[in-house]
């Protein structure tokens, strides 16, 4: 084997690539392991070398990397062409690959904030895709803060006990502003969310339709003891949503 094509063989997708090596370290995978999920979540070759650029400095899973590029990209993928960058106006040039780059540093960023300075509960990839989407890439981590400020009221409004822990009124009330407010916005042509007063000042009606999402998702967690709660069947939901 050339020098040349040794050096290719080591930068695909391989166990014996540095990156790959490095990655599986990190997530304590065996190499081989590495590659087979890569290729289950990412089988577009350029979105298997960008994931592995970007994943082991993280400790990125790759099902998280798919979930990111397919929120953004929706079932399209990224190709060799995403990478070079076309002119869209006078003196302006974009490519998809740069666009999603930013999106992508955004959401690890906000990943990150939220782990260093909120420990007690994380944020789940989707919903900080949602976060950053909707907000930017200007501190989208203020929702956050302007949550984790008025929690007790939101749970208020909500029909959420205060007396809960922390960790699971932040999730439960992050859920449905991310789920459902942010959504419901966006289709009644009503401004994001920039003050969670917005939501404090809702009247009556809008807060019985908060109250009653809520249940129909989540059907009777706030009130079911830890005996009924292991059986019940909107635990999964609960686990796939990231509450708990």
């Amino acid at each position: 084997m050339s020098n040349e094509a040794l050096d290719r063989y080591l930068s695909g997708l391989v166990p014996q690539n540095r990156k790959v090596k490095r990655l599986a370290r990190r997530l304590r995978w065996r190499p081989e392991t590495a590659v087979e999920r890569i290729k289950r979540a990412l089988p577009a070759p350029v979105e298997q070398q960008i994931y592995l650029d970007v994943a082991a400095d993280f400790g990125l899973l790759p099902e998280s990397m798919a979930k990111l590029l397919r929120f953004f990209m929706g079932e399209e993928e990224l190709d060799a062409e995403d990478m070079d960058f076309h002119s869209i106006g006078e003196n302006l040039v974009a490519s998809k690959f740069a666009e999603f780059a930013e999106f992508l540093r955004e959401c690890l960023h906000l990943l990150k904030v939220v782990a260093q300075e909120y420990s007690s509960f994380s944020l789940t990839i989707e919903h900080a895709a949602v976060i950053v989407k909707h907000y930017g890439v200007d501190e989208p981590e203020l929702l956050i803060e302007m949550i984790d400020g008025n929690l007790e009221e939101l749970c208020e409004l909500l029909g959420v006990s205060n007396e809960r822990a922390y960790s699971q009124r932040m999730r439960l009330c992050i859920w449905i502003v991310v789920t459902k407010v942010i959504p419901a916005n966006k289709a009644e042509g009503r401004p994001d969310i920039l003050d969670i007063s917005d939501i404090l000042r809702s009247d009556s009606s809008r807060r019985r339709e908060l109250r009653r999402l809520l249940l129909e998702e989540v059907p009777d967690y706030l009130s079911a003891d830890s005996h009924e709660l292991g059986t019940h069947p909107s635990l999964n939901l609960l686990k796939k949503t990231g509450i708990i």
